[in-house]
């Protein structure tokens, strides 16, 4: 039997932890030679080797290597000094062809170079393990270093121009968790479950937006491995990209021109967060997650089954995540409240404000969320995930009583 504190250094491993074992003792055997060449050159040339990629999705590339690439940008010799090797396979091709003009970076595609590395590194200069950090404080003091080229723009310009997008005319792109994502990813090998008991409904943030929108502004039905179609005929003016023309570039291009970005619980916002765009976040179902800076997050609440009450904020940052867990609810008593349409319209309508410039914020407003934030301080055991966003104002004021 292998030892439980063995069994938790290497918690994630995919396959049984003994076949892991021998199969990496004797790899390392046979790759002994090239792995030797491969630590004299990073130990010569001082090559840094950075550590992502622990699931194949945009969060587990895009959070914790972009902090990394604003520290960096400023000075090419940051840049040409460090290696990036990506575990996982690349969740969006346009975004890995934006941070390859930057980094070296081994993934999929080099395995075996990627392998030398991975192997070479714990000899050499150092391997470090890179993860996400909304406190990051290069999220908001450092300007983003993504673009486009002219060939990518027009091709996204034409593609808004078929849609009914003129130019310099504003839109809104929207995304919500979907169990056949999590499927699918399950299907590839991955080793993820579903938990759908935190899929928000898609049909309460289409009536917050359209409400928004008033046939006026276009929507965007953005996701990946979504299943089912749109009604065309209940919702004419929201366009199912999602469906019928999704590629790997517009998903980034869109997310990057759109006014804003409505998410209920998918990690599609990171893209936002590469170009200093807002985002608002609804059914948020971790609350020791602080979103990032300027954008706003309403989230769902826990009903106490027993007692027959919701639970206050320091009673959910007490169960964590788990809460949110199919696995756990049962134990711990609860039900998830999602959110309602109302409160998905007025945080969409309060950060349409805030970028029009019309908000006007009160010191009981203030007040109210510097109470949250200090429950989140005081209780979450994740220091590091706290972004500086904002609880929707109005979530706020009516929840105002579970600050406790």
């Amino acid at each position: 039997m292998i030892p439980k504190f063995i069994r938790k250094k290497f918690h994630g491993v995919q396959v049984p932890l003994g076949k892991w074992i021998l199969r990496h003792i004797f790899e390392f055997i046979v790759l002994s030679p090239p792995i030797f060449l491969t630590w004299m050159y990073l130990k010569i040339r001082k090559i840094e080797v950075l550590q992502i990629g622990e699931s194949p999705v945009i969060s587990r590339f895009i959070a914790p290597l972009e902090p990394e690439l604003r520290r960096r940008s400023h000075n090419l010799a940051l840049l040409n000094n460090v290696i990036i090797i990506n575990l996982a396979a690349d969740a969006n091709s346009q975004i890995r062809k934006m941070y390859d003009k930057y980094f070296t970076i081994f993934g999929f595609d080099k395995p075996f170079r990627r392998r030398l590395v991975w192997w070479a590194s714990r000899f050499a200069n150092g391997h470090r393990l890179l993860v996400e950090n909304k406190s990051d404080l290069t999220w908001s003091t450092s300007a983003p270093s993504h673009f486009f080229s002219e060939q990518e723009v027009e091709e996204g310009v034409k593609f808004l121009a078929d849609h009914r997008v003129k130019a310099g005319q504003e839109f809104i792109c929207y995304a919500v968790r979907s169990e056949s994502y999590y499927l699918k990813l399950a299907k590839s090998g991955v080793s993820v479950k579903p938990r759908s008991v935190r899929n928000p409904s898609e049909e309460l943030y289409l009536d917050a937006l359209t409400r928004l929108c008033d046939s006026v502004v276009p929507i965007f039905r953005m996701g990946k491995d979504i299943e089912s179609a749109l009604d065309i005929f209940k919702y004419p003016d929201v366009i199912d990209y999602a469906n019928k023309y999704r590629t790997d570039f517009l998903d980034v291009f869109l997310v990057s021109r759109c006014k804003f970005l409505l998410v209920g619980n998918t990690g599609l916002f990171w893209i936002s967060a590469m170009f200093n765009k807002q985002s608002v976040h609804c059914d948020v179902y971790d609350i020791r997650h602080v979103q990032p800076l300027n954008d706003i997050y309403t989230f769902q609440r826990v009903w106490l089954i027993n007692e027959k009450r919701l639970a206050t904020v320091s009673e959910m940052l007490k169960m964590k995540s788990e809460y949110s867990d199919e696995r756990h609810q049962a134990r711990l008593g609860v039900e998830l409240v999602k959110n309602t349409a109302n409160e998905i319209y007025a945080a969409c309508q309060e950060m349409n404000a805030r970028i029009d410039g019309t908000w006007e914020t009160t010191a009981e407003d203030e007040e109210l969320q510097k109470r949250y934030l200090d429950l989140v301080i005081k209780y979450s055991d994740q220091p590091t995930w706290r972004g500086g966003g904002r609880v929707g104002t109005q979530f706020l004021r009516d929840n105002q009583d579970l600050l406790k």
